[in-house]
């Protein structure tokens, strides 16, 4: 004997269905045609970067943001991180200093927000508990590939 559902509960299940149909109906399509032409409108990363880096480091990443006037510590200049590094990017070293969660004791005073535990936060209520860390550590590479992109030849 198959549970049969009331009419009021049938018309909501009916109604959730179309509602996450219609939802992810834009962002599938805008997925397949951007694997069909191998192209995005934008870089990796640089939706990214505007919406939580570029408030210190500007829009440019030569630590020029808005913001930056009412820090005690300039914002780095993220164009010459693989210039101050002897012409090699320290993927590593940027990874954890986005990161956050772990001290990176030679760097200092740490005025750089945790944008992992941000992350963190953000992705638990969006992905928990499918996998939040492995979305924590996209958007951090997400971020440091669109960095490395932005350096000065």
């Amino acid at each position: 004997m198959h549970p049969t559902l009331s009419g009021g509960r049938l018309f909501a299940r009916i109604v959730m269905v179309m509602g996450i149909a219609a939802l992810c109906s834009p962002a599938l399509a805008q997925s397949r045609s951007e694997k069909a032409t191998g192209r995005s409108d934008e870089p990796i990363g640089q939706s990214s970067y505007f919406a939580n880096c570029a408030v210190c480091h500007g829009r440019t990443g030569h630590g020029d943001g808005p913001y930056a006037d009412y820090l005690t510590r300039k914002p780095a200049d993220l164009t010459t991180i693989r210039e101050r590094n002897k012409g090699v990017f320290p993927l590593d070293y940027l990874y954890g200093m986005i990161d956050g969660r772990e001290s990176i004791g030679a760097h200092g005073p740490r005025e750089m927000p945790v944008w992992g535990s941000a992350f963190r936060a953000e992705s638990v209520q969006d992905f928990w508990p499918w996998g939040s860390e492995q979305v924590v550590r996209g958007k951090i590479l997400e971020l440091v590939y669109y960095i490395q992109t932005i350096q000065d030849k």
